[in-house]
């Protein structure tokens, strides 16, 4: 009998993982510490963009993801009749660097597929008739899109459970432990009579969690730190395109502009989400994934830019979530162990899980079953970081 693969971690890249092992005829069992979407999805607006450009491994992973990403809407629906929210609805981009200099800014992406062009203030005005800040100019951009987190996440659980995998919630934190020189064991409330044979193969794939899995485990630490997303819902008519802005605020050290971007997004229900590029500091050990009253201010001010100060009576939902970001260049985290065979490592997405959690699947599967190279810069560090 085929022992199964298993899986730990049920966010986006875990149950992607697992139908991916499970179309390639692999009997698969996944773990999940909470529930399927506990981790980073929680933060997650739904918006995919496709790169700027090509010439780095990352950026095409993420142009495979953008390509791909059609195909994968349409094959969930097929499989479990769950309508992802997959929509092109393009983008609007009015943040400081774009207003100072809109023609640079189109240059900037003149390799982008599809139509990149200057919006006037009047153009402005007329696509959004709910904003009350007066940008000068702006860019439409043709190539962006939403999906909603929640119902991929349900699509992905159905594909799976369908297919014939096998998933286990709320056992709380797993850890991996080295055995004997080249082995593993799984510890923590496991499925009863499961143990780790020689041959089994583990993927770890838990988002920002993963670094507590591997405390013990030679290497370690992996190169990742928690980065908490904040999100909130407005009871404002959503508009047609993704709208990126900059609100920045004087408590916030933000010499990148990172912290200052903001996305006002259409939502599922025809409402709007606001969620931010990089949200609060984590303070807390381990971090918590709760929603935070310093991010519900920041998010607030943001919002109060966009559409004046009565936009603190229309705020209906307040979310958050921990990204997991891998601290070296280069993209995720993917691959094999360093001295430990059986196990592979698929993490460290940060803010583009949602657009390349399930092409990085296929390629972590690629090489597990075919031997096929991850490209180096997404290798697994073998000295702390």
């Amino acid at each position: 009998m085929q022992e199964a693969v298993i899986v730990l971690g049920g966010g986006i890249v875990g149950l992607a993982l697992a139908r991916e092992l499970r179309l390639r005829g692999q009997a698969v069992e996944l773990f999940e510490a909470r529930h399927c979407g506990a981790g980073a999805t929680n933060a997650a607006t739904g918006v995919l963009r496709p790169p700027p450009h090509r010439r780095t491994p990352f950026f095409q992973l993420r142009q495979r993801g953008w390509e791909q990403w059609p195909g994968l809407a349409t094959q969930l629906r097929q499989e479990t009749g769950i309508d992802v929210g997959y929509r092109v609805c393009g983008g609007i981009d009015i943040r400081d660097v774009t207003e100072r200099d809109p023609q640079r800014a189109c240059d900037q992406l003149r390799h982008t597929d599809g139509e990149v062009r200057i919006l006037s203030a009047s153009q402005l005005q007329e696509l959004l008739p709910s904003m009350q800040r007066e940008p000068t100019a702006g860019l439409f951009i043709e190539q962006e899109a939403t999906v909603d987190p929640r119902a991929l996440i349900e699509a992905l659980r159905e594909s799976c459970l369908q297919s014939g995998v096998r998933i286990h919630e709320q056992l709380g934190p797993i850890g991996i432990e080295p055995r004997g020189d080249d082995g593993i064991d799984l510890v923590g409330q496991l499925p009863h009579d499961f143990c780790v044979s020689a041959e089994r193969q583990v993927v770890l794939a838990a988002g920002w969690e993963s670094t507590n899995a591997l405390r013990d485990l030679p290497p370690a630490p992996l190169p990742l730190d928690p980065v908490r997303g904040e999100a909130i819902a407005l009871d404002i008519p959503a508009p047609d395109h993704i709208v990126t802005f900059d609100a920045r605020q004087e408590a916030i050290e933000d010499a990148a502009g990172n912290r200052s971007r903001f996305s006002w997004i259409p939502a599922p229900n025809g409402k709007s989400w606001l969620g931010n590029s990089v949200g609060t500091d984590q303070q807390e050990d381990p971090p918590s994934p709760e929603p935070t009253a310093m991010g519900l201010e920041q998010l607030l001010v943001a919002a109060q830019s966009m559409f004046g100060a009565e936009v603190r009576d229309r705020v209906t939902d307040h979310w958050a979530g921990i990204r997991p970001k891998a601290m070296r260049h280069g993209g995720p985290l993917l691959g094999r162990w360093p001295g430990r065979p059986q196990l592979w490592i698929a993490t460290g997405h940060y803010r583009t899980g949602l657009l390349v959690g399930p092409t990085t699947a296929s390629m972590v599967v690629d090489a597990m079953l075919g031997g096929a190279q991850i490209p180096e810069p997404f290798s697994i560090p073998e000295g702390s970081k």
